[in-house]
């Protein structure tokens, strides 16, 4: 379960990183050339996205302190 978990957090939080980029690209460029709707499509649909993303990998995240290997694993990162 633990493996399943960080391999779950790192995908996710690197496709959000991605797609945090591609938003604030997509909205640069629809500065750039003055499209509207451009602008309203990375602002709210690409972006949604993009939340729902980096939610997934914070409870993802979360859960890792719940498994066994977790807990083990807890007081070496606090050192």
């Amino acid at each position: 379960m633990y493996t399943i978990c960080l391999n779950a957090s790192r995908g996710l939080v690197a496709l959000f990183l991605i797609g945090g980029i591609g938003v604030v690209l997509g909205q640069t460029l629809a500065i750039a050339i003055g499209s509207a709707g451009l602008m309203t499509t990375f602002g709210t649909d690409v972006a949604e996205v993009v939340c729902i993303l980096a939610g997934l990998a914070g409870i993802f995240s979360f859960f890792l302190l719940y498994t066994r290997e977790g807990k083990e694993k807890a007081g070496e990162w606090e050192e």
